[in-house]
């Protein structure tokens, strides 16, 4: 099905707007405003060389470490927007806080975001990141 260019307008905003507060959940620490972003089965390919699920990502968070930065930024470089799928690739700039390894050190890495609609919204079904440079 080819979209028009108002819907891949309408989508590609909705996206986008996800991946900003996808972000800003992560920077805060907002568990379940990142339940609102991430599917239930949510695959990862960690900077930190391991692919999870559902279940390492929640031992992860409840271990307390994961989502611990001083900063979080996101750049989009691309997007590939289908009706129900997208797309989205560039860089992140993190600066790990508290007791994680290169807490604060600043951390490049190149990422890509896989969304899907269901049930009437937008989420993360897939996620790569891959650490290019740690100072």
């Amino acid at each position: 099905m080819n979209l028009t260019a108002v819907e891949e307008i309408q989508i590609r905003h909705a996206v986008e707007a996800v991946d900003d507060n996808e972000t800003v959940a992560v920077l805060t620490g907002d568990v379940a405003g990142l339940e609102q972003f991430w599917a239930a089965d949510l695959l990862v390919n960690a900077p930190h060389n391991r692919v999870s699920g559902p279940e390492e990502r929640r031992e992860f968070m409840t271990q307390g470490t994961g989502l611990q930065y001083s900063s979080f930024e996101r750049h989009r470089e691309a997007m590939v927007i289908r009706p129900t799928c997208a797309v989205t690739m560039g860089y992140e700039v993190v600066v790990p806080k508290g007791d994680v390894p290169d807490a604060g050190k600043t951390i490049h890495r190149r990422y890509t975001n896989i969304y899907f609609f269901d049930d009437g919204g937008w989420c993360m079904i897939g996620r790569q990141a891959t650490n290019i440079s740690v100072n």
